[in-house]
């Protein structure tokens, strides 16, 4: 899963410290980031699960909120590169 750094961190590895800089995107496995997340330093962003469908968290940045005037869910398939048939599946169910 993907996240954006929201304040520099510095991530203590096994191999050595990693620095992580604000506006950096990264990706991560979701169960080892919980903390971060909790204390407001990553911020999932949306992505498409396995089986093609849009998963926008809660706590992602507030423009993909499609349903609190964020922008559409198309235009967010679209940033994400989603295939045609993904976006022509959505199209259909949201007209």
């Amino acid at each position: 899963m993907k996240f954006r750094v929201v304040k520099n961190i510095t991530l203590k590895t096994n191999t050595g410290d990693i620095e992580l800089h604000e506006g950096q995107v990264i990706e991560i496995q979701p169960g080892r980031v919980t903390k971060l997340v909790a204390s407001d330093k990553l911020q999932p962003l949306p992505y498409i699960a396995d089986y093609g469908t849009l998963i926008i968290p809660h706590n992602s940045p507030s423009r993909f909120h499609w349903w609190n005037r964020g922008q559409s869910v198309c235009d967010t398939l679209k940033e994400l590169g989603a295939s045609d048939e993904i976006i022509k599946r959505y199209k259909y169910y949201l007209n």
